[in-house]
């Protein structure tokens, strides 16, 4: 006979059981550090100047979308991520670079900063664009098409759509694409408590640029980039803190630390390089109930900006950073199970 806080288990009948086993189980859920997996890249997109802003796979393709206006993006075969993970390959990847055809936006659209996320859906590419200027800030969302055999990317001029901040905060805009059915969610950068009350993410219904708020789960630091959804409508996402933005972004305290610990790196360290994961719910994205994902922090010096994040089958993640730290982009993947 098992005694739990002076209950007799075989008092209890089954039903019970099985809750008491489920509280039991949820309070011991713990977030993971976990230690990334360098892949080392050659070739044009080796250099943090090209400042990659996010990721999405196209096929068994996966696409890096530099923030710069330079006319193309970078492309990497699935094939060749898997055999450096299954260490059958050492050498170096050299990203493809394949172009990307967009009107003259530093021309045509005023305030034009850079291009911060890309998701596809279908042969469809979706995009958005950071707008600043000296005190504001805005989005303007784009979609085109690809090429099925060059790979090429092609955005019209006459398919934009303007999206307000829900606040002004310097150079933070909407960073984060996801695709369910005809909606593609576009989230917003910062959602703390102290910066926004009730924070809320965007949809804009395609085709056509109906544009819907979707109330979005508090949560400190900042949003970089997320996952494709799946089936059961989850998805991750980038949560990346730098501590000399902490004037800007006002952290309260953190909830995840709270309720899910935190590993031996960031327990020494105001920095965070998390993962967190979100589901779609009832026109809400919510947090799950699943612990955040640390990745193992480098040094007390160091801090590597995540801006882009894909799923890597079901065995973990692929993540990289875009100029900081200089002079080499980073990409990762990062395992979990």
């Amino acid at each position: 006979m098992y005694k739990i806080n002076n209950i007799k288990l075989k008092m209890l009948k089954p039903a019970a059981l099985f809750v008491l086993f489920l509280m039991i189980s949820c309070s011991n859920k713990m977030s993971k550090e976990v230690e990334p997996f360098f892949i080392e890249i050659d070739g044009p997109m080796k250099n943090s100047n090209e400042e990659i802003s996010g990721m999405d796979w196209y096929q068994d393709n996966l696409c890096l979308l530099p923030e710069n206006l330079n006319g193309y993006v970078f492309f990497i075969n699935k094939s060749e991520i898997d055999s450096r993970i299954n260490k059958t390959n050492t050498n170096a990847i050299i990203p493809k670079r394949v172009n990307f055809n967009t009107p003259d936006y530093k021309n045509i659209i005023p305030g034009f900063d850079s291009f911060e996320a890309i998701a596809f859906r279908g042969h469809e590419v979706y995009l958005s664009i950071e707008i600043k200027f000296e005190d504001s800030m805005s989005c303007i969302f784009v979609r085109g098409h690809i090429d099925e055999k060059t790979l090429e990317i092609t955005v019209p001029e006459q398919t934009f759509t303007t999206i307000d901040v829900p606040t002004y905060v310097d150079n933070l805009s909407y960073e984060s694409l996801v695709i369910k059915n005809e909606k593609v969610y576009v989230l917003f950068e910062a959602n703390g408590d102290s910066i926004i009350s009730d924070s809320y993410a965007v949809s804009v219904t395609v085709p056509g640029n109906k544009v819907n708020k979707h109330p979005i789960t508090n949560i400190n630091y900042r949003i970089t980039d997320a996952t494709k959804i799946d089936k059961n409508d989850r998805f991750w996402a980038i949560n990346y803190f730098f501590p000399r933005d902490k004037k800007d972004l006002k952290p309260s305290e953190d909830l995840l630390i709270k309720k899910y610990g935190q590993g031996p790196t960031h327990s020494l360290s105001e920095r965070v390089e998390r993962l967190v994961e979100y589901k779609i719910k009832n026109d809400r994205i919510v947090l799950t109930n699943n612990p955040h994902i640390e990745i193992k922090l480098e040094g007390e010096k160091v801090s590597r900006k995540w801006e882009a994040l894909a799923r890597y089958d079901k065995k973990g993640f692929l993540i990289a950073t875009d100029k900081y730290p200089t002079p080499n982009t980073i990409l990762a993947y990062i395992p979990y199970d």
